[in-house]
């Protein structure tokens, strides 16, 4: 399996999100995994809240007490630089939460915030 990060956000926040992902670049529906290709960088991308039941009650109380109410759109991705060059297109702007998959729920403008300070900024690496 491909790394993967979850974008969660309010309904309207998922709507505006996935209408951006669709306008990004060749987006192809298919049955688990959406396909989303952006120049040599393709994605998938499940937009069905299916993740949510991976969440643990505190991490349903902690994203519920950030963003409220929220939807889900998990993106898998081969590449940091290509996750990194989607998320700093699609994000700006747009209100939520990014669950790294590596223990990490951080709000949608720090990691823009921290894209910008640390250009090598990964976070898989250990801190």
């Amino acid at each position: 399996m491909r790394p993967i990060v979850v974008l969660l956000t309010t309904e309207s926040g998922k709507r505006d999100l996935c209408a951006r992902l669709r306008e990004v670049g060749e987006y192809i529906e298919a049955e688990h995994f959406d396909i989303l290709t952006v120049g040599e960088c393709q994605y998938g991308v499940n937009v069905t809240d299916s993740v949510k039941s991976d969440f643990d009650d505190d991490e349903i109380a902690e994203v519920n007490a950030r963003v409220g109410a929220f939807a889900s759109v998990m993106l898998e991705y081969r590449g940091t630089a290509c996750v990194r060059s989607l998320l700093e297109t699609v994000l700006p702007g747009l209100t939520g939460v990014l669950d790294t998959d590596h223990g990490q729920l951080l709000d949608f403008a720090e990691v823009l915030a921290r894209f910008s300070r640390e250009p090598d900024w990964d976070w898989r690496r250990p801190h």
